[in-house]
């Protein structure tokens, strides 16, 4: 009983401080997300009830605007949080407030920072209809700005980062123009409480309600018709595509996205071209889209549609099984919507599973590309694992086992080509597989994606030359053998230093689907490959004196048929290999299970 009624008085204590009567805490997280504290409950995701009003369309540094939050329909709030930040999406991740507000009262002010300020309640006895304040610019351009506010009615039913229109900097450069916000209500809130039962739904990621989810969408078959939900933290469109593979291709497309000019949520049905990189819209099949509504909020586009399953032209829109393809990115002022979001392990998303609008089901994740999760492999193992241990070897161990051999060479000479050889069918194998996966080159959209493919088939070209010219390898006594080796330098070089690169851009590609910390690995394997570089050239410096004189003890007495004595410091150096050889095959496994099963 005892423990009980401390759980219950622990329980009300912490709803009493989570609700926080005298306003928002002042930590960083509290002012970077704006997110209120409160337990249980979640934002809001249907249109906010209030205005937010500017008296002003433009600043300058030093103006002193007056923004009003203003209720609709005669209800009050309790509480507020408001900040202004960046406009431009490009500086989306500068979670930072500009601009200073003015303490009233009733009120104060927090997050303060070298730029600017917030304001938030400091009481929520008093229920407000609205509530004007003094934002004051700052003395230097920082470009153009968007009030966010969270606005809280009670404990269960809060506004998140809810954004004004954009208010210009009139002494910044133009940028992209963007939407604003917009009110459109939806036949029916977005609902995943009836998933896998009455509906069909993809999701992610896992189990997200809708409000959370990076990217939903939701469909119910009605025998004619299907009725299609679509919602994402979305900057300005969202789509659901239906493909017959896990590649964006020659699909059907539905699409809901914002345009500024007609203040409304453009839904249609588009075709995809051959390669997947642009649409175009089916003017027969809008006959059959119909019941459409949409609204965006903050940061959430939210969309519905009817598709009339037959149409004009087109006997049945959903007769096939079909992966189903998301995505969302942003839309200039016109609706014209700019190149989907590209994250690794997220955007695009594309169901695992081949779906009917029959199946009621309650998918996530997204599907996993073999081919390139083989040529993922097949590069770490070539150039991280063999081409490392090849060079090493090539620079610092020629002198090693003097009077050992292996198939017939020197041993450093027999293990560098095996693994060289090694790194070269890895490289060919992988390299066809890639082009095999694409169709062809690969396009990547932005860099440092884009620099992937030309280096990677620069990689190759070099990785292939390097072992043809050694067919043409002069003897060791003959003039040209010094240019040849300079080649045959070169080449390598060259391309180990290009495979570094490659590889760390290959790690970070969405398709590659591999866990962030797998980069901080390749970095700790870079790093201690470095080390182990710097260590034995010291120790050659530290030790040449000693190794001449040795060699010359050894020329004096080359005739009278002694062993080649071993190298200076040899104990030493066997010991860096082995280590480096545990390292090596170590990290390497864990890069290639990484890649394989991530």
């Amino acid at each position: 009983m005892m423990r009980l009624s401390i759980t219950l008085l622990f329980t009300l204590w912490t709803s009493v401080v989570m609700a926080l009567p005298e306003g928002a805490p002042n930590t960083d997280r509290i002012c970077q997300t704006m997110v209120p504290g409160h337990p249980n409950s979640s934002p809001q995701t249907r249109p906010p009830p209030f205005d937010i009003l500017v008296n002003q369309d433009s600043f300058k540094g030093g103006d002193t605007l007056k923004v009003t939050i203003k209720m609709k329909d005669g209800e009050k709030f309790q509480g507020f949080f408001v900040q202004a930040r960046l406009a431009d999406p490009a500086q989306s991740d500068k979670k930072i407030p500009i601009g200073y507000f003015v303490a009233m009262a009733g009120t104060k002010v927090i997050c303060q920072g070298d730029l600017g300020s917030a304001i938030t309640h400091s009481s929520s006895t008093d229920l407000r209809e609205h509530i004007t304040f003094d934002w004051r610019s700052p003395s230097t351009s920082q470009g153009h700005i968007q009030f966010r506010v969270t606005l809280v009615l009670n404990q269960n039913r809060y506004w998140v980062q809810e954004r004004s229109r954009v208010i210009r900097d009139s002494e910044a450069n133009d940028m992209p123009e963007l939407f604003t916000t917009t009110i459109s209500m939806l036949p029916e809130p977005i609902s995943t409480e009836q998933c896998g039962r009455s509906k069909g739904c993809y999701r992610n990621p896992p189990g997200c309600s809708p409000e959370k989810c990076d990217i939903l969408v939701t469909w119910a078959d009605h025998v004619s018709h299907v009725d299609f939900q679509m919602t994402a933290d979305s900057e300005g469109w969202v789509a659901v595509g239906f493909s017959d593979d896990l590649k964006m291709g020659k699909d059907d497309v539905w699409e809901c996205a914002w345009d500024e000019s007609e203040k409304a949520i453009n839904i249609k049905h588009s075709k995809n071209t051959d390669s997947g990189k642009s649409n175009t819209a089916h003017k027969v099949s809008q006959q059959g889209l119909t019941n459409k509504a949409g609204f965006v909020s903050g940061r959430r586009i939210s969309c519905f549609f009817r598709q009339n399953k037959t149409v004009p032209g087109y006997n049945n829109l959903f007769n096939q099984r079909s992966h189903l393809l998301l995505a969302k990115g942003h839309v200039d002022r016109k609706g014209v919507k700019m190149r989907h979001t590209l994250e690794a392990n997220k955007y695009p998303y594309v169901s695992l599973q081949k779906v009917m609008v029959s199946d009621r089901v309650d998918i996530t994740n997204t599907a996993r590309y073999i081919l390139v999760k083989v040529h993922g492999c097949l590069m770490l193992i070539g150039w991280m694992m063999c081409a490392s241990v090849a060079l090493i070897l090539a620079k610092y161990y020629k002198p090693m086992w003097p009077n050992e051999a292996l198939c017939g060479e020197r041993v450093w000479f027999a293990v560098h080509r095996g693994c060289m050889i090694t790194c070269l069918f890895c490289t060919i194998i992988g390299f066809i597989i890639i082009f095999v996966h694409t169709y062809g080159y690969s396009q990547m959209p932005d860099y440092p994606d884009k620099a992937h493919p030309p280096l990677g088939i620069c990689v190759t070209i070099l990785c292939v030359l390097n072992p043809l010219i050694t067919i043409c390898r002069p003897s060791e006594k003959s003039k040209w053998r010094p240019i040849f080796n300079w080649f045959h330098w070169l080449f390598g070089t060259c391309a180990a230093v290009l495979a570094t690169p490659t590889l760390f851009i290959g790690l970070n590609l969405p398709k590659s689907h591999v866990p962030w910390w797998a980069t901080w690995v390749m970095v700790a394997f870079m790093l201690f490959h470095l080390v182990i570089e710097l260590m034995l050239e010291i120790h050659g410096c530290l030790n040449a004196k000693k190794q001449k004189n040795r060699n010359l003890e050894y020329e004096k007495r080359l005739n009278k048929g002694d062993y080649e004595p071993e190298p200076v410091g040899t104990r030493f150096k066997k010991t860096i290999l082995t280590i480096y050889l545990i390292v090596v095959i170590c990290l390497g496994i864990v890069m290639v299970i990484s890649v394989a099963a991530g």
